[in-house]
């Protein structure tokens, strides 16, 4: 009787997840922007390059200074890949192009002005699309509430370096110095920063303003802020109510037409805006769409936030 040959079985290449991202390092060749144009850190996106090669047992990308350049084998599987990945597309887009089927809530954090004054303008359009969608908005400027849950997504000023949140950058303003224009018409004709002393408006915990304007070599005691407020929207209306000067975003101090910026070439700090959300993210599809819906909206928002306006 003959012995029938045992066969090891063939490894399962049932994750898309490594092969999107495998095809988004083919395209980009950088695992920095095949991370941003996937939403995923980039520690993530080289476990899955890792544990692909490992699948496969071959490696699919020469490791050059800067640069992932893919083998002759991995520009031959990814010729094979695109068929399939325009397939998954299509799928995506017939599953999630349709808004009357996205439903439940979605918790979005952001600094209190943010949440206030620029994200019900950015989600009416959804919401009208998304008539099942809601949206719960909480001021915060914590990033751990994404790790404990406690929000979907988050809005930050500064980039998360925890492995477990995707951040994609979506812009960048400026923070300036800024005040009313009946308090600077107050002012001796052409005022220094002097002149301002005991004219500021800012939080309670008044440390961070004081190390900034230190830096700027013009320190500031904690008696000079005349006006201070854990409220974000209590200090702008502070500001221009004519009280004092404060620094604040310009993409914010745009939309108040009597609020000018002040000494720009003193005070003026280029400030990243990053879109931020734990990476369960991709398994619901309301989660998603938000996400999406606020990528393109911030992006929008601060191509067209103008440059520092003269005091």
């Amino acid at each position: 009787m003959p012995i029938s040959k045992v066969q090891s079985p063939v490894p399962r290449l049932d994750d898309w997840n490594l092969l999107r991202s495998f095809i988004a390092v083919c395209e980009e060749q950088t695992l920095t922007a095949a991370a941003e144009a996937l939403g995923l850190s980039q520690p993530t996106l080289g476990r899955h390059i890792r544990e692909l090669e490992t699948l496969l047992g071959e490696t699919l990308f020469d490791r050059l200074p800067g640069r992932m350049r893919p083998t002759e084998r991995a520009e031959f599987l990814m010729a094979r890949l695109l068929p399939l990945r325009d397939s998954v597309g299509r799928f995506e887009h017939a599953v999630w192009g349709d808004d009357e089927g996205v439903a439940g809530t979605v918790r979005i954090t952001a600094s209190e002005v943010m949440g206030a004054l620029v994200l019900p303008r950015l989600l009416a359009p959804l919401l009208r699309d998304a008539p099942m969608l809601q949206i719960e908005v909480q001021a915060s400027n914590d990033v751990q509430n994404l790790l404990r849950r406690e929000a979907d997504i988050a809005i930050r000023f500064i980039r998360p370096e925890q492995d477990d949140i995707i951040a994609i950058s979506v812009g960048q303003t400026e923070l300036g110095l800024f005040g009313s224009k009946d308090l600077l018409d107050s002012l001796p004709a052409g005022y220094a920063p002097s002149d301002l002393k005991g004219r500021y408006v800012g939080d309670i915990g008044v440390e961070r303003a004081i190390e900034i304007s230190a830096a700027a070599g013009h320190p500031l005691q904690r008696s000079d802020f005349r006006f201070r407020s854990m409220s974000e929207i209590a200090q702008l209306h502070a500001v221009q109510a004519g009280i004092g000067v404060a620094g604040m975003l310009a993409v914010f101090a745009k939309d108040y037409p009597r609020l000018v910026q002040v000494f720009p070439e003193l005070v003026a700090l280029r400030v990243p805006v990053w879109l931020c959300a734990h990476e369960d993210l991709r398994r619901s599809q309301r989660m998603r769409r938000v996400f999406d819906h606020l990528t393109v909206s911030l992006r929008q928002l601060f191509d067209a936030a103008p440059g520092p306006a003269g005091g």
